[in-house]
């Protein structure tokens, strides 16, 4: 039998960002989330308790930039997970031509986000009858169906990827799409998160108990993304190799692995806090003692990878000569915790 070459993989190989999209309750784009100025707090209540509500941050769908979605052939039916995903796509892509995305790859992040599909779903089976529920009629019933309308609305033709977790997915997303390019499967790859905040989603955040008085936590929805080349011309920052994810099964073990993340932590690179408003806030700050902290941006609620995303983008607007290396650590707070490494270009 022949020797077999397999190529090997050192997930170390840095990537450059091109250009970022946002959608986020302070706005559209990536500016928006650099305003020193948290966005108003919106009600929402439960699905199961119409007089029970709780604090939440929405995207003001009161912009005309979203007519251009509304009037989208392929999302006419399409929610508001496809819609912030395709907009935060569309702001990566800007000035990229038709024959250069036909070789980018898409890697899609959700959380709950596509659960809003099988709410609207049976909402409109009970009210329509069967007729509701023909794939002809409506298109959303699956988590990859936002990714699908994204690949075909902009044409990409290089593989396409839904990944389901929690803010470490971020990482894991970034991580695909830099094998995707180390092996040549994709010229570009595109990481986006999309999250859609709706009543049923509420009531799982209120189950959970992260709905409580005493705790700053707001849920919220949006979408971030990223272009990745490997190529640094032209590019905003880096991220360099992958660094370790430490999955974990309860909270005794996220204590003990959130240990050896902060270990792994190179020292003297100041550090992007992003857990303040959560439960592991006390933690970050207990581990992030030994290296320098930066200050963070408003509070945007959180929405899980999207959250990461919007965090990625912040910090890497704090690189400067001063602070050429941010670390950005990112506690997941169902699965695993992880971290990034950003760096100016060049």
């Amino acid at each position: 039998m022949p020797p077999y070459s397999f190529p090997v993989m050192t997930d170390r190989l840095p990537v450059y960002v091109n250009a970022v999209g946002a959608v986020s309750p302070a706005g559209l784009g990536a500016e928006p989330l650099a305003q020193w100025h948290s966005p108003a707090e919106k009600e929402m209540a439960l699905s199961s308790s119409s007089s029970c509500s709780f604090s939440v941050f929405r995207v003001d769908r009161s912009d005309p930039r979203w007519n251009r979605w509304t009037a989208e052939p392929r999302l006419r039916r399409a929610g508001g997970l496809a819609q912030f995903l395709v907009e935060a796509i569309h702001q990566a892509l800007v000035g990229v031509t038709a024959q250069a995305r036909s070789q980018i790859g898409l890697v899609a992040i959700f959380n709950n986000g596509s659960i809003a599909h099988t709410a609207r779903f049976f909402t409109g089976y009970r009210s329509q009858g069967r007729r509701f529920a023909s794939p002809l009629l409506f298109p959303e019933t699956v988590y990859n169906a936002a990714t699908s309308h994204a690949a075909a609305v902009f044409g990409l033709g290089g593989p396409t990827c839904s990944l389901i977790g929690d803010e470490s997915a971020w990482v894991e997303g970034i991580r695909m799409a830099r094998i995707w390019l180390e092996l040549g499967h994709a010229s570009t790859a595109l990481v986006a998160a999309a999250e859609e905040l709706t009543p049923v989603m509420l009531d799982a955040f209120h189950s959970a108990g992260w709905l409580r008085k005493v705790r700053p936590f707001r849920p919220t929805e949006g979408a971030a993304a990223l272009l990745l080349t490997t190529r640094p011309e032209d590019a905003l920052f880096a991220l360099l190799g992958a660094p370790t994810s430490f999955p974990y099964r309860n909270r005794g073990e996220l204590a003990l692995m959130a240990s050896k993340l902060a270990c792994e932590l190179p020292p003297k690179i100041p550090a992007y806090p992003t857990a303040e408003a959560s439960w592991l806030g006390p933690l970050e700050r207990v581990l992030l003692r030994r290296v320098p902290s930066l200050g963070s941006f408003p509070y945007l609620g959180e929405a899980f990878s999207v959250s990461a995303g919007w965090h990625t983008i912040r910090a890497a607007s704090l690189l400067s000569e001063q602070h050429p290396e941010i670390l950005l650590p990112l506690w997941g707070r169902m699965h695993q915790l992880s971290w990034l490494h950003l760096r100016l270009p060049g």
